[in-house]
């Protein structure tokens, strides 16, 4: 399938798509031909990445809010302005994340809370108002993004594995609910992807975290962007419930021969 056809016209809604791995997603669908909405925490980072992409093609559609996503109100009021504008909702992409590396002896409930919030309580909220535009056009795409930690847990940072395992237990089981009504949820499972969370590590660090990854590197956001176009496109039509890893086989050290 010609996926630089497969989003012609299709109304796309992404969440943490003002860098890294939602910009390079941002960036492929709209030279696919798709109108995009999305979505970033601060106004200054979602300006900023408005105008790289007014940069690149000046006729592209899209479209940017900086709603707090957990806040039914301004998640509403946005899928409402994006349904007004382009007249419906395809595809939901998920992406919005953050990370802690605060210790359980040292963790406040709000440090959990924060994460929690951004990781798993925000895409409740997305999926929750999203579905009802696609209840209405009688089908959808969802694609979240998990992680390998969600998948092989972590020695730190609580709070980030527990939020990716949710995120793959909300895949599998809206997929299930969802199936009836021709919607189908998906989710990517990040490696290592060389990103700005990664940006600040050394290259002992860089070199130890290869050490993992059988391929040898971190991943590229744009290898990334390819795996949710995939999912989020007709060429996926007959996946559902499925959490694919794109980590380079890595494996957590302790468990590596």
């Amino acid at each position: 399938m010609d996926l630089t056809k497969e989003f012609e016209g299709k109304v796309v809604v992404i969440s943490g798509g003002s860098r890294g791995i939602g910009l390079a997603t941002v960036k492929k669908l709209l030279g696919y031909g798709a109108k995009v909405c999305f979505l970033s925490h601060y106004e200054e980072t979602g300006k900023k990445a408005m105008d790289e992409l007014m940069a690149i093609n000046p006729d592209y559609e899209v479209m940017t809010f900086h709603p707090d996503l957990c806040d039914y109100k301004q998640v509403k009021e946005m899928y409402a302005a994006v349904e007004e504008k382009w007249g419906k909702v395809d595809v939901l992409i998920n992406n919005a994340g953050v990370d802690s590396g605060i210790f359980l002896s040292k963790m406040k409930k709000s440090d959990w809370n924060a994460v929690m919030d951004v990781n798993i309580n925000a895409m409740f909220t997305m999926c929750k108002y999203g579905v009802e535009h696609m209840y209405k056009k009688k089908g959808g795409a969802i694609v979240n993004t998990a992680s390998v930690a969600g998948v092989y847990g972590s020695s730190m940072g609580l709070p980030y594995p527990v939020s990716k395992a949710a995120v793959i237990g909300l895949t599998k089981s809206l997929a299930g609910e969802l199936a009836p009504f021709k919607i189908r949820v998906n989710a990517v499972a990040p490696g290592v992807v060389d990103t700005d969370m990664v940006a600040g590590l050394n290259d002992i660090a860089r070199k130890s975290i290869g050490k993992t990854i059988p391929l040898g590197r971190m991943a590229e956001a744009d290898e990334l962007a390819n795996a949710i176009c995939f999912l989020a496109s007709g060429a996926a039509s007959y996946i559902t419930g499925t959490v694919l890893q794109v980590d380079g086989a890595y494996r957590p050290a302790n468990t590596m021969n």
